[in-house]
């Protein structure tokens, strides 16, 4: 039996994409190829801008118009807050949220050959989905926390996902030694808000939950997938310099200005925000800093933005996400409107990211001639533990190497690639 999925949005996303396969896979189902007809499809679809809204309407319509007789499933962000919107859609099958996503596959099931009804566990919850190995790529996602408990004026998240909850602290470490033991290069952990993680007594655990996580890798590392800012500090600085570690840190900004982010109700200001990139730097001086930018926030005039700016390249960010900001339903700031134009969001969207493009090259160009630990991902790219991807210069090497095995390599050059887009590293490979 053949299924497709079509991921979009964060990588919890795509780490439930791949729990629900992992469930489907072992009953008999096996992925299609791109232009191999499916018996079912998956779209699993994010709602963080008006433009992903769009988006997943367009992969939804087109995943029906492209696979006639194709059962056409849709969970995720968009499916959790819009459902009837979906089901509008003619060809759509059944619409799942986030609260009922680990039941999908059992309801594929038994859509299939009526096996889903009595094989249902009695309780699946947001972490139900163990032993969970990469499909497709060669770094595991662990998903070990779920929903949000802030309040941005912007954010249509904590409808999407619900509060803050967290996964049982042996069920983590237990996952960690599974994806360990069957030779997995690299663990992400991914949440929505991972700084938040709390123990099952109801104290903040995060860090208590990275140091035992270190404890047990020897062969794997591990890397964050992003964290907020009043969740940095020194004892997270102390932790990233562990071996296993990677140097990489993705810390969202969204504005340098105070006034910007008093009005999108972030729990900061640009002052501690420095404070505590610069604390981690202090620990590692080198390591690859990316980010996440909204622009065209209401109240965001051509002062703030050069503001966000300034900041943006004092603070040495190597990678810059940038969003036009949207009017979100249900959100606090959507009784101010949407009073800046599109073509000033646009035009600050391509400035930064032509400033990516720059402060990238920097970064790159300064770790010329270091020696770098690389996983070879399935495509021939190589991907290092501070973020830095792509190929090797001497194309013969690839003979003698597999997929997902980690390799020293030596930055060897850097080449830009379009506009608004990172470049990609040459490496040479340490024998």
């Amino acid at each position: 039996m053949k299924i497709k999925f079509h991921t979009l949005g964060c990588r919890l996303n795509f780490f439930e994409t791949d729990g629900l396969y992992s469930v489907l896979k072992d009953k008999g189902f096996s992925l299609a190829d791109t232009n191999e007809s499916a018996n079912y499809i998956v779209v699993n679809t994010c709602t963080v801008t008006n433009k992903a809204d769009v988006k997943n309407r367009s992969i939804i319509r087109n995943a029906i118009r492209s696979n006639p007789g194709a059962k056409i499933f849709v969970t995720g962000c968009y499916a959790e807050t819009d459902k009837n919107a979906i089901l509008a859609i003619p060809g759509v099958t059944g619409v799942y949220g986030n609260t009922e996503k680990s039941a999908l596959p059992y309801r594929i099931l038994e859509d299939w050959k009526g096996e889903g009804a009595e094989s249902l566990p009695k309780a699946l919850d947001r972490f139900s989905y163990s032993d969970v190995l990469p499909e497709g790529h060669t770094r595991a996602y662990l998903k070990v926390q779920d929903g949000c408990n802030r309040k941005c004026s912007y954010c249509k998240i904590p409808s999407a996902r619900g509060l803050g909850v967290s996964r049982k602290f042996d069920d983590v470490l237990d996952q960690v030694r599974f994806l360990q033991d069957h030779g997995v290069g690299e663990i992400q952990l991914t949440g929505v808000n991972l700084g938040w993680y709390r123990l099952e007594n109801g104290e903040k655990g995060f860090i208590y939950l990275l140091e035992s996580i270190l404890k047990i890798l020897e062969y794997s590392r591990l890397r964050l997938s992003s964290i907020e800012p009043p969740d940095v500090g020194m004892d997270l600085a102390d932790l990233l310099t562990h071996s296993r570690f990677s140097k990489f840190l993705h810390v969202p900004l969204q504005s340098g200005s105070r006034d910007v982010l008093k009005a999108m109700r972030r729990t900061y200001h640009p002052e501690s925000f420095q404070k505590r990139i610069e604390a981690v730097r202090s620990k590692l001086p080198d390591i690859f800093l990316g980010t996440d930018v909204i622009v065209g926030f209401p109240g965001e005039g051509e002062t703030e933005f050069q503001i966000t700016k300034d900041m943006l390249i004092d603070l040495g960010f190597a990678k810059i996400h940038a969003f036009p900001y949207s009017v979100r339903k249900g959100t606090a700031a959507e009784a101010w409107g949407d009073p800046i134009t599109g073509d000033i969001k646009k035009r600050r969207v391509l400035e930064l990211m032509s400033l990516s493009s720059n402060l990238h090259k920097k970064y790159a160009e300064s770790r010329i001639g270091t020696v770098e630990e690389a996983i070879l991902e399935n495509d021939g790219t190589l991907v290092t533990g501070n973020y830095l991807k792509g190929k090797l210069r001497n194309q013969s090497d690839y003979q003698y190497l597999s997929d997902g095995q980690f390799l020293d390599v030596e930055v060897a050059g850097y080449s830009s690639t379009t506009i608004g887009k990172e470049g990609i590293c040459e490496f040479e490979l340490r024998k």
